[in-house]
C-alpha cells in the first residue's frame, strides 16, 4: 500500500453528505505511515465528472483497471481502516499527485 495506489474502498456507511459505496480512492498516506498505523488516509474518486474545478476536483484519467475517467474529490480527504481497502486497481504519477497535494493545501 503506496501512495499514489489506488485502491477500491468500501466507504459504507456514509452519513450525511458523505462520499458511500464501494468506489476508488487514491491513497495519500505514505509507505511509512501505512506499515504502522492501522488506518490510511485516502481521497475518494467520482466518476461525475466536474470541469476545471480545483481545487476541489482533479480528473484522473481511466488506466489499469480504473475503467473510467474519475474526478479525485479533494475536499473529502479521510481517514479509514485499512480493512476497507480492497484491491489495488491502478496508480496515479508523481505529477498528478503534485497537483492533488497543492489543492488540499490551499483548502486547508
Amino acid at each position: 500500500m503506496n501512495k499514489g495506489d489506488i485502491y477500491l474502498v468500501d466507504f459504507n456507511p456514509a452519513k450525511g453528505g458523505e462520499i458511500g459505496k464501494l468506489r476508488p480512492a487514491v491513497v495519500m498516506s505514505g509507505s511509512k505511515e501505512n506499515s504502522i498505523f492501522q488506518t490510511v488516509i485516502v481521497m475518494p474518486l467520482s466518476t461525475i465528472i466536474v470541469k476545471d474545478n480545483l481545487p476541489y476536483r482533479f480528473l484522473i484519467t481511466k488506466r489499469d483497471q480504473l475503467k473510467l475517467d474519475s474526478d479525485a474529490c479533494i475536499y473529502e480527504i479521510r481517514t479509514l481502516s485499512k480493512t476497507r481497502l480492497k484491491e489495488k486497481i491502478a496508480s496515479i504519477n508523481k505529477i498528478e499527485m503534485r497537483t492533488i497535494k497543492d489543492s488540499l493545501c490551499q483548502l486547508v
